[in-house]
């Protein structure tokens, strides 16, 4: 299990050392205070002469130990010149000398050119104690004294020299600092509690320094200082020099110089020599990992001396050789090695045994004899004295490698090809795991015309169109980031501002912890499948010619506005319109105006309606406004719709400028409100159609809202149409006959009429049936059938004695005489009947002769080439033009009932029938006055030269033919 690693830096960490040194302290203390707490012992009472060899021999320890200090630091100051060794030099020699001179001159030794004494000796100890301390601060300083190191032992002998003479010469002169039988003076005590502080105060500095340096040499420096200073205590007031306390201070003194050793001795022999064998231990190690790597590195190694023997040769290259690796030693190179290699590798051998350093590539056959790459390195060694010595070569077998380079190459070409068709056919964009753009292809410059350092970096919100929403790419990231494939439609807009379409694919790259560490997303431009989707789609839902929407638009925003009402209450209104007699604009100034026109129409009620209404054409001139949100008040909703419509309706009744030319045009609406669903879209546009027809039926040019009783007519002439159809198979519709005569009020011929017998209704009016017949389309099959009626009786009369004169008038409607097969319906009835053309009237209303005049004036004369004849009817009442009339192939006028009615009374209408009769007599036309109800009547028209009369005075229209009455 490992030691947890202390968190402290080097300076707070406690090196190992400072704990015994902290214990060496604490016992040294402890034991002085307990040493000077004991009454004075004097010692060596018997043997005096015992104390100065003792005092001697632990002297010499310290002189010892002092020497070997110092003969330490003259070593170390001449190999490393480090300021501390020169100081320890100096100042040990110092102490050596002095402590030397100290111990001999202690009382009871021999004379030393003077005599020995306490107060001498004390001289020399004193002076042996400062020069140490003195030492010591200076190493704590980390003074460097400049010369070399035989420049300091030399002034230490100088000093030791100069102390002797001072201490044997001089003493004399120097205060008293021991007194016999009294002990030490004041002097004396004052200078070792000196000595005390200044050891204590040098002992505090390196164990400071050692705790920071972590280096023992400062912590036993500091102990040895610590240890001297304690040691001091015991000089301070003994009474003789044999007094246990002076004893026991020198045994502090021997302590102290053993740690002061232990220091030096460490920092100069013991820590480099532990230093020497670890380097030892760390060398045998790397060469234990080396020749590891060499016996398992896959490369062939060998080392050559000068004659190209094998000094060295790895594993591999032994087992190329067939030979175990001690055996290879002294073998020659190319006896070894494979006879194949030889040519390749020997001439780059001679290169480097002349110094050239060669690598290269040489392809040769395995024993295998498939063909294998190798890579060599010939390298030459030297020996500085005879040059190069030998040679080192180094070979690898690259097949394998150069197999996978060669696969990756065509990979990366593969890949190479693979995004230049990419790059030439996509849009490609890389992004990071945050979606920042990392790396974009040219066409995705070109699309988005954003330069490529503007892309990089950024994300993809600089090309966001703001045309998705926020959920869309909420769901997006959702499935990328679940590492899923994403596909689909974006708009993104270019730096122009322009909006692009791309379909894209987004591919996540999953990383090492299973989330995806980068995405590509590949995109293919389909702007113009959009655009044309979107044209496709405006042509579905919008009129090509006005741009408004359609009637399927239509019909989808009708269903949004009833359900919206539906959800909120509020009324909604729908309007339809179209354009009163626009027929006419197409027919007199063409189709292209007629839809200049339309276009016009559509954004004048664009303009006239609200933002959240919609206008729509329905097909031809029929426009729809649908009205959204009015009120949720019924009566607010209704005056509302009919507000937008009067302003509609003002403007669409402004002028138009047509071709230079101004057209008035106005338009009829029916309109109606909603609230909810409870009606259909098919019932509202039903509801507004009647309401629209009955704006026409009012004069056009009006709105009207849907009236319910309206629609029960409506209804009525519904079930009326689909009567009037049965009537027709079922022969319900019957023809009547009414006289015409002449002056002397003979038959001279008859009109037909038709008639309806209801089966349950009775005798049904023409006025109810024969305008429904003329706006469903049934008048056409009902029209043939009367002339094929009408024909049949006239080839009845044909044989009748006395009626075969007769002639008879039918009614032609005008979408009838239209069709483009009435001229060949004429002619299949005269022909499948047999009757005499000449006995056919035809009688055609003024309305008639203003549209299509050619064709009109075509198939008349058609008819009349058979011997059909025309009559104009109701005369007088119409507006048609004299030059059309005199155009027209017409036989006859028939003068309107209106003009006989009051041709009596009125002398206008006696005018008029004047009139009429002079233009027919001018045009040589016949005339009939129809509507003659009174003798009166009959006397007045014939005396104005009338000669053809109808009307009830000569018989109503009957069934039976019945002689007149008049």
């Amino acid at each position: 299990m490992n030691k947890p690693h202390s968190n402290l830096p080097a300076s707070d960490q406690w090196p190992p050392t400072l704990r015994p040194a902290i214990l060496i302290c604490g016992a040294a203390t402890a034991l002085m205070f307990g040493v000077l707490a004991l009454p004075r012992v004097s010692m060596f009472a018997e043997r005096p002469g015992d104390h100065a060899s003792v005092h001697l021999l632990l002297e010499m320890f310290a002189v010892v130990v002092s020497v070997m200090v110092a003969s330490i630091a003259w070593h170390e100051a001449g190999r490393s010149g480090s300021g501390m060794s020169k100081l320890l030099l100096f100042g040990f020699t110092v102490v050596a000398g002095v402590d030397m001179i100290h111990a001999i001159s202690f009382d009871g030794m021999p004379s030393l050119l003077s005599d020995a004494s306490t107060a001498k000796a004390i001289f020399f100890w004193l002076c042996g104690r400062g020069i140490e301390v003195s030492t010591v601060f200076l190493v704590a300083g980390r003074f460097d004294p400049p010369g070399r190191r035989g420049t300091w032992l030399t002034l230490a002998i100088v000093a030791v020299v100069g102390l002797f003479f001072v201490g044997t010469y001089r003493l004399a002169s120097l205060p008293t600092i021991f007194v016999p039988g009294v002990g030490v003076t004041p002097l004396k005590a004052n200078l070792e509690y000196g000595l005390l502080a200044a050891n204590l105060v040098a002992a505090a500095w390196l164990f400071m320094q050692g705790r920071r340096d972590a280096q023992p040499r400062q912590i036993w420096l500091a102990t040895a200082c610590f240890v001297t200073g304690l040691g001091e205590l015991a000089f301070t007031t003994y009474v003789a020099t044999s007094d246990f306390l002076n004893l026991f201070g020198h045994l502090y003194k021997l302590l102290a110089y053993g740690l002061i050793y232990r220091a030096v001795f460490f920092s100069s022999v013991q820590a480099p020599y532990a230093l020497l064998e670890r380097t030892e231990q760390q060398l045998q190690k790397r060469n234990k990992e080396l020749d590891a790597i060499l016996n398992n590195v896959p490369v062939t190694i060998v080392q050559l001396d000068r004659e190209l023997r094998l000094s060295y040769a790895n594993p591999a290259y032994a087992n190329q050789a067939g030979m175990a690796v001690q055996a290879c030693e002294g073998h020659s190179l190319f006896e070894s090695m494979r006879p194949e290699w030889i040519p390749h590798v020997k001439p780059f051998i001679e290169q480097a045994m002349a110094g050239q350093r060669a690598e290269f590539d040489f392809e040769a056959s395995a024993p295998t004899g498939q063909p294998e790459n190798i890579w060599a390195a010939i390298v030459p060694e030297y020996n500085q004295a005879t040059g190069v010595d030998g040679v080192l070569a180094i070979f690898k077998d690259n097949t394998e490698r150069d197999r996978a380079r060669r696969l990756l190459a065509e990979s990366m070409h593969e890949i190479a090809e693979l995004k230049a068709a990419l790059d030439a056919h996509a849009i490609v964009a890389v992004t990071d795991a945050r979606g920042v753009i990392t790396r974009v292809n040219d066409k995705f410059c070109t699309i988005s015309k954003y330069p490529r350092d503007e892309l990089i970096g950024s994300t993809h919100r600089l090309i966001n169109s703001g045309h998705h929403p926020k959920s869309f790419f909420v769901d997006l990231w959702k499935t990328i980031s679940s590492g899923q494939v994403w596909n689909g439609e974006i708009c993104n807009r270019a730096k122009d501002g322009s909006s692009y379409w791309v379909h894209t694919t987004i591919v996540p790259f999953i990383g090492g912890q299973g989330l995806p560490v980068q995405y590509i997303a590949i995109r293919a431009d389909i702007t113009e499948r959009k655009n044309a989707e979107q044209r496709a789609q405006r042509m579905a839902l919008y009129d090509a010619l006005t741009g408004l929407p359609n009637r399927r638009l239509m019909s989808d925003r009708l269903q949004q506005a009833l359900a919206a009402s539906a959800r909120d209450g509020q009324h909604g209104a729908l309007l339809l319109l179209d354009l009163d007699h626009f027929k006419q604009v197409n027919d007199t100034l063409g189709h292209d105006q007629g839809d200049e026109l339309l276009r016009q129409v559509a954004v004048r009620l664009q303009s006239s309606v609200r933002q959240v209404d919609t206008v729509a054409r329905m097909g031809g001139d029929e426009f729809v406004l649908v009205l959204s949100e009015l009120s949720r008040d019924v009566a607010v909703a209704t005056s509302l719709a009919g507000g937008i419509a009067d302003k509609v309706r003002d403007a669409l009744n402004e002028p138009y400028l047509l071709n230079g030319m101004r057209v008035d045009i106005s338009p009829s609406m029916g309109l109606l409100t909603f609230c909810g669903g409870g009606m259909s879209e098919d019932e509202l546009l039903k509801r507004a159609d009647m309401a629209l027809y009955q704006a026409k039926e009012l004069g056009r040019d009006r709105k009207c809202f849907f009236d319910p009783a309206h629609q029960a007519q409506n209804l009525g002439r519904i079930q009326l149409l689909h009567e009037l159809k049965q009537a027709k198979a079922s022969e319900q519709l019957l023809l009547h006959y009414q006289p015409v005569v002449g002056e002397s009020c003979r038959i001279i011929g008859y009109e037909a009429l038709l008639r309806w017998q209801h089966p349950e209704r009775g005798m049904v009016s023409p006025a109810e049936f024969i305008p429904l017949a003329e706006q469903s389309g049934l008048i056409l099959p009902i029209g043939q059938r009367v002339l094929e009626l009408a024909c049949r009786q006239l080839a009845g009369w044909r044989d009748e004695p006395g009626r075969s004169t007769l002639t008879l008038a039918v009614n032609v409607s005008a979408r009838q005489f239209k069709d483009p097969k009435f001229v060949e319906g004429v002619e299949s009835a005269l022909r499948e009947s047999g009757a005499d053309p000449h006995a056919l009237w035809i009688e055609l209303t003024e309305s008639m002769l203003h549209t299509d005049i050619d064709e009109t004036i075509e198939k008349m004369s058609r008819l009349k080439g058979l011997g059909v004849r025309f009559s104009l009817d109701d005369f007088g009442t119409g507006y048609s033009s004299l030059s059309y009339l005199r155009r027209m192939p017409i036989d006859q006028l028939k003068i309107d009932r209106s003009f006989v009615r009051d041709v009596t009374s009125d002398s206008n209408a006696a005018s008029i029938a004047n009139t009429i009769l002079s233009l027919a007599e001018s045009m040589s036309l016949d005339v009939i006055a129809e509507g003659v109800e009174t003798i009166e009547q009959f006397n007045v028209l014939k005396a104005l030269g009338c000669h053809s009369f109808q009307g009830y005075y000569f018989g109503k229209p009957q069934a039976a033919l019945v002689e007149p009455t008049g």
